[in-house]
């Protein structure tokens, strides 16, 4: 009797455990909140790749929808209509928004110049003669966004000094890599992989970022999704940890999400990502000094109303 007795506990405590573990398993798929992550097909955005592929944003109870965009300003303005909860984009795009009243805050940096790793290149068009390097060049960029940031710290340094960089808009990313191999424009700042891309085709760098310390690009939070924070940047850093000690394991995923040109899927290096925080405030004024002095914006934004 006692064994039957026994018998029924065990059982009993079983079932507990059973139901224990089927309420968190699916309490956990039905209260996981939809985040809706608007990102341009870049390498940047890789890590965000890996935490969905891997599972680490569910495990977080947030269920991470990457909205891809084929232009900053489509999703900027899927931003603004709110069709997003945050977005993929650079510090003068977050800073633009939060100049517009849009409540966006600065979740992360999602990568920093690095000094072992090219991520912009300013490119020298193949059919630019040797002697025209000098003086008068034409370069295609977008403006307001990292771009005209990063340009304007590049005629700083040294290897432009001989160079009259002048600035010509030219949105279309695709449209400025063609430009460029054609001869219709002097010169173009790149990131990668179309500055690889235009080197196997001909172009000649000039210089990179690598020499400047400053973050590039970052992830943003609606102030309406703040209290999936510090949840968001547990998965993110799951993500950028598994994909630093792994990077191969992560190549295929790379291949199909970040837009690797198929002349360069073979040896396209993989790239190291910094770990979460958020940029600085010194950081951010000398973004917002930029802007001020660009017209961009007319008043400086305060630091506490862009982090969270």
């Amino acid at each position: 009797m006692e064994r039957i007795q026994n018998f029924g506990n065990k059982r009993q405590i079983g079932l507990v455990l059973l139901f224990s573990m089927l309420f968190i398993f699916w309490g956990g798929a039905v209260w996981a909140e939809t985040f809706r992550m608007g990102i341009l097909q870049v390498i940047d955005t890789l890590p965000l790749q890996v935490g969905v592929a891997e599972g680490y944003f569910k495990a977080e109870n947030i269920d991470l929808e990457l909205v891809p965009f084929t232009s900053a300003m489509e999703r900027n303005t899927a931003m603004q209509s709110g069709q997003l909860d945050g977005f993929f984009g650079d510090m003068p795009a977050t800073l633009l928004l939060a100049k517009n009243k849009i409540p966006i805050r600065f979740l992360t940096i999602s990568y920093a110049t690095d000094k072992k790793q090219r991520m912009f290149g300013l490119m020298l068009s193949p059919e630019l003669p040797l002697e025209r390097e000098k003086g008068r060049i034409r370069v295609a960029i977008s403006k307001a966004s990292i771009i005209e940031y990063l340009l304007d710290h590049i005629k700083e340094l040294s290897q432009t000094h001989e160079m009259e960089l002048e600035e010509v808009e030219i949105k279309r990313m695709s449209l400025r890599l063609q430009m460029l191999l054609m001869g219709e424009i002097d010169a173009a700042l790149l990131p990668e992989p179309l500055a690889t891309l235009a080197e196997h085709r001909g172009a000649r760098p000039v210089v990179t970022d690598q020499s400047l310390e400053m973050p590039l690009t970052v992830l943003n939070m609606h102030i309406n999704k703040r209290h999936l924070a510090e949840s968001f940047i547990k998965a993110y850093a799951r993500s950028v940890k598994a994909l630093n000690k792994k990077p191969d394991h992560y190549r295929g995923l790379m291949l199909k999400t970040c837009r690797i040109p198929g002349d360069l899927a073979g040896d396209f290096p993989m790239y190291r990502y910094p770990e979460p925080r958020i940029p600085t405030e010194s950081e951010v004024k000398q973004v917002q000094d930029w802007m001020l002095k660009k017209g961009l914006l007319l008043e400086p934004i305060p630091y506490q109303d862009l982090i969270l």
